[in-house]
């Protein structure tokens, strides 16, 4: 404990600055994302809306799967806040790109750069999470694991309502019959979103170089195009058990999340009579006040190391929470606004439970990695997360074609959190 404070102290100011830089990468990549999914919640029904909501967060994965042996051999090959600072620059060109869209009403363009966007934030997401050990140590993984969750997810529950907010305020109350009219009346919204870049890339500057060792592996086109680093690193990562369960256990988690960040809203609107965007956003960003407190309570618990029950308490109040949203949701004897306020709980509780898991499980990865392969494992686990959450996704929109409601598409989620966590929690605790 007091080497972890001694360890924060002398790099505080840093550390510090380094959350802002995390603060705004994720307030401003979370902006645009909230403005085309308002568009969709007020423009299409429940099907389609589960379509073009589920397409939109697909799209945001696929460059981390892509990319996921560049981004980390460029982690771990250069120093990470060069690598911060070029991907910032490349948000502040982007984001300009995305308010001309939104000022020619521009829909498909806009929907487009979503993937662009996702893409500059792949290339920095190893390299961003990666610093951590290199400005905190190994002493200080599991608290500035904390920190980083907290500000990563204060910055996705401030920018979805802020956002949602400027969407609404700039609407009005007026109907609109076409996504292109929308993004004409929220255009100055843009430059919100351009102003923090140049922010965001300002900060950048303040990020302290540290004396670290960088791989001399050179990068082979051919190896990378026949997805031999692929399999390499898979196949490292999969040698070391605790990382390959740890790494499983996020990505059910995050699996799941993706498929409630597309589902909830048709749910809402369907199921709740719900039908502000702000207060559907509203509804989410419950979970990320939840996995704050979770994240909380576990950093609390594990100052000194890593406490695996806490993973075990987390997964069964994610799982417990689940199964009762579709089912609340679908009882139709209990009025619109009591199902809401239920379902609004669970989704506090479903967030507090990630919070408890996902701290101890990220802390046992970084901890069991090799120092000049980290971003490699990173980049690894990154790209386990993604295709699980893509998979997801994309079974959600097959689903959704075969007019296969939001509800039952949750139960599915709730079969998944109880098949996937119990055979991580039994090879973790024969491991641990």
């Amino acid at each position: 404990m007091q080497e972890e404070k001694s360890v924060l102290r002398e790099r505080a100011g840093i550390f510090a600055i380094y959350l802002v830089v995390l603060f705004i990468n994720a307030f401003v990549d979370l902006g645009h994302k909230i403005i085309i999914q308002n568009t969709i919640f007020m423009i299409y029904g429940e099907q389609t809306q589960l379509i073009l909501t589920a397409i939109v967060n697909a799209m945001i994965l696929v460059p981390f799967i892509l990319l996921f042996t560049l981004s980390g051999h460029l982690s771990d090959k250069f120093a990470k806040p060069h690598i911060m600072r070029w991907s910032a620059f490349a948000a502040v060109l982007i984001t300009l790109a995305i308010t001309y869209c939104y000022y020619q009403g521009a829909y498909k363009s806009a929907f487009g750069f979503t993937l662009l966007l996702a893409t500059q934030s792949a290339i920095y997401s190893p390299a961003k999470y990666g610093y951590i050990r290199e400005c905190l140590k190994k002493a200080g993984l599991s608290i500035g694991n904390a920190y980083v969750s907290a500000v990563t997810l204060t910055s996705i529950l401030l920018g979805t309502v802020f956002f949602s907010y400027l969407f609404e305020l700039y609407l009005g109350l007026k109907q609109y019959s076409t996504p292109e009219e929308i993004l004409i009346h929220i255009a100055p919204v843009g430059w919100v979103l351009v102003g923090l870049s140049m922010v965001e890339l300002l900060a950048t500057f303040g990020v302290r170089f540290y004396a670290t060792k960088f791989s001399e592996v050179k990068l082979s086109i051919q190896k990378l195009i026949t997805l031999h680093y692929l399999m390499s690193n898979i196949r490292a990562i999969k040698g070391n058990q605790i990382i390959w369960f740890s790494i499983w256990g996020t990505a059910i988690f995050w699996g799941m999340s993706q498929n409630l960040v597309a589902v909830i809203p048709a749910l809402a609107k369907a199921n709740l009579g719900v039908t502000s965007p702000l207060m559907v956003n509203a509804m989410l960003a419950l979970s990320v006040i939840g996995i704050m407190v979770g994240a909380y309570l576990s950093a609390r618990k594990s100052i000194n190391s890593v406490k695996v029950n806490n993973i075990y308490t987390g997964s069964t109040t994610i799982t417990v929470c689940a199964i009762l949203v579709p089912i609340v949701s679908a009882l139709g004897f209990i009025p619109n606004s009591t199902a809401l306020i239920i379902v609004s709980t669970l989704i506090l509780l479903f967030g507090i439970g990630a919070g408890m898991m996902l701290v101890p499980l990220n802390a046992l990865i970084q901890a069991h990695s090799a120092k000049d392969g980290l971003g490699n494992v990173l980049a690894g686990k990154n790209w386990i997360q993604n295709m699980a959450m893509i998979g997801l996704l994309l079974l959600t929109v097959l689903l959704a074609k075969s007019n296969v409601s939001s509800v039952y598409i949750l139960y599915l989620n709730a079969l998944i959190a109880v098949v996937g966590f119990t055979v991580v929690l039994k090879r973790l605790k024969a491991i641990l």
